[in-house]
């Protein structure tokens, strides 16, 4: 991607973002629920595939891009507005999955640190005799 497909890109992720908050009122799309998280533009223009990530269950993201894909016309309309292109992209609206794939990566790397943070509290709680547990894995002998 160009240097000026990607700021074409960056502007409209943050037009559609606004017009979202401000302009479309679809019961459907509830903007404190839908975020526009990026858009991919190819060199001709003539398209602009916008990712959205929609907080919900399932359904409530199928509701969601149902009716930003219906939309997409009106919102086309109102991006040419305060975008001025020689030719403006038609939208097309996807699921962002890349997007659910990195919080679950989080979520894991999150879970990992708890059993790890566990079980060093663990291993520094003193046992009964008043010493530390030996920590897990081999042990170095003093050479002589």
């Amino acid at each position: 991607m160009s240097r000026r497909t990607e700021r074409i890109a960056s502007l409209i992720r943050q037009t559609i973002g606004q017009l979202l908050l401000t302009k479309l009122s679809d019961p459907r799309v509830n903007s404190a629920l839908v975020s526009v998280t990026r858009v991919e533009v190819p060199e001709d223009l003539l398209t602009a595939r916008v990712y959205v990530s929609v907080v919900g269950t399932a359904p409530q993201q199928r509701n969601a891009l149902r009716a930003l894909r219906h939309a997409a016309g009106r919102l086309q309309e109102l991006m040419t507005r305060q975008i001025q292109l020689r030719n403006t992209p038609v939208l097309e609206f996807a699921i962002d999955e890349k997007f659910k794939q990195t919080l679950r990566t989080y979520q894991l790397i999150d879970q990992a640190m708890a059993e790890i943070r566990a079980k060093e509290n663990r291993q520094a709680t003193p046992s009964r005799d008043g010493d530390a547990e030996p920590p897990d894995g081999p042990t170095e002998t003093p050479r002589g």
